[in-house]
């Protein structure tokens, strides 16, 4: 008894930044990502150059989640400002995939993935630029979801990339994400993006049972990844119509290296006030010696390529791709109610000297799709259909921005049917 008490003390040394397990009604317990403010702990973003940031008032969700008696455990530890897509890079050690310890867990939300997969609470609040909810919500097999850009406040999050940040939930199912969000899906006047989003009465485009899966990516597919895909596929075709759709090339040629010139430019912009002015280590040194000392590669790497890349004068041409993305989006929806995709084109992949991503390589459009949530703004989430050698794997759905509930619905019916069949 005492071995197994050891274990679990080992195991969330590594999963939190702040911890306070002392509430014992489950459903009423979260957890959320350390770049959120809250009063009662510290907000570090995993890095050692906010050690000690004490914030002056919550987050907007976590206010939200206080009036309703939900009891935050603790606020689990990510790839440090969200620079990241693999769980290794926080201040406090890497965090391993909860099925294999010798493979990725993901990010940058890896701590919240692994708690939720070990059922340490009922769910986590988490934060999504580029697929750092779903990308690990895959890995470990639990349900990410990122809503519409707007639909939950980002006041008290550390941004990344204001233009892609949103605020999402993981937890082990939709019913938990449906309650949350009624509690924390609300307009705020400290964010005036949920204002713009909340006075629009989106409504439903049309009622086609139409969805849209991608052409060929079933060429960059495991065998067994193909099969459980084809599988859901097969559930999803007694009450829709499966169509083929293909991707433009100017967006798959470009997806990768626009979202990266977004974020990291948008980065740099955030972290100027990193200054130990405001925020930040206080001791009297040279403001590049402190961002030397305290901040980890990863970081100073996406800061160094962001100033460059503003040097350049280029961002504009990336915008206006990047509305060219919406356009195509836009005109998806118009014709099909749903896209799905796989999550991921493999399990999670193993530790190795790779898995400390080299930001000059160019990765294949399969394995970027879920930087198209974050570009267009929409509603996107993964869900878990199987396992391959032992470790879960995902199927993404999206819809048209403002239909959060029906993405949520079609998850439910389909996560209820697989767990019948399984």
């Amino acid at each position: 008894m005492e071995n197994k008490e050891n274990k679990k003390k080992e195991d969330l040394k590594y999963l939190f930044s702040s911890v306070f397990l002392k509430n014992n009604c489950f459903k009423k317990n979260y957890l959320i990502k350390d770049n959120f403010w809250t009063e009662e702990f510290n907000t570090t973003a995993s890095s050692n150059f906010l050690l000690n940031f004490k914030t002056f008032n919550n987050s907007t969700v976590v206010n939200l989640l206080n009036k309703q008696q939900f009891f935050l455990l603790g606020k689990n530890i990510m790839d440090e400002f969200s620079c990241g897509g693999t769980g290794l890079t926080s201040n406090l050690g890497p965090i391993y995939n909860p099925y294999n310890y010798k493979h990725l867990v993901g990010g940058s939300s890896s701590g919240s993935a692994v708690s939720i997969a070990k059922k340490i609470a009922s769910f986590a609040i988490v934060s999504d630029t580029g697929g750092s909810i779903r990308q690990p919500s895959s890995y470990c097999g639990i349900i990410g979801f990122k809503p519409s850009y707007g639909f939950i406040s980002r006041f008290g999050l550390i941004p990344m990339s204001s233009s892609m940040d949103n605020v999402g939930i993981m937890a082990n199912s939709i019913s938990v994400i449906k309650e949350v969000l009624n509690i924390i899906a609300k307009a705020d006047s400290n964010d005036l993006v949920t204002i713009s989003f909340w006075k629009k009465k989106y409504k439903c485009l049309h009622n086609k049972k139409k969805i849209a899966i991608i052409k060929n990516i079933e060429d960059y597919l495991s065998i067994n990844n193909l099969k459980l895909y084809k599988k859901t596929l097969n559930y999803l075709e007694e009450e829709y119509e499966i169509k083929t759709i293909e991707i433009p090339f100017f967006i798959l040629d470009n997806l990768q290296f626009s979202w990266l010139t977004i974020c990291f430019t948008e980065l740099v912009s955030h972290l100027n006030s990193l200054q130990g002015i405001t925020f930040g280590n206080k001791e009297n040194i040279k403001i590049f010696e402190k961002r030397s000392m305290f901040l980890n590669s990863n970081v100073k790497k996406r800061l160094l390529i962001g100033t460059f890349l503003f040097e350049q004068n280029i961002l504009e041409q990336f915008y206006f791709w990047r509305e060219k993305v919406k356009k195509w989006i836009k005109k998806v929806f118009k014709e099909h109610l749903f896209l799905i995709f796989p999550s991921t084109i493999t399990e999670a992949p193993k530790i190795n000297q790779n898995s400390f991503v080299n930001l000059g390589s160019k990765n294949h459009w399969s394995e970027n799709l879920l930087l198209l949530a974050n570009l267009t703004n929409i509603p996107s989430l993964s869900l878990p259909i199987g396992f391959i050698n032992d470790l879960p794997v995902s199927i993404n759905i999206n819809s048209y921005l403002g239909n959060d509930i029906q993405v949520l619905n079609l998850a439910e019916k389909l996560f209820q049917k697989l767990n019948k069949i399984n």
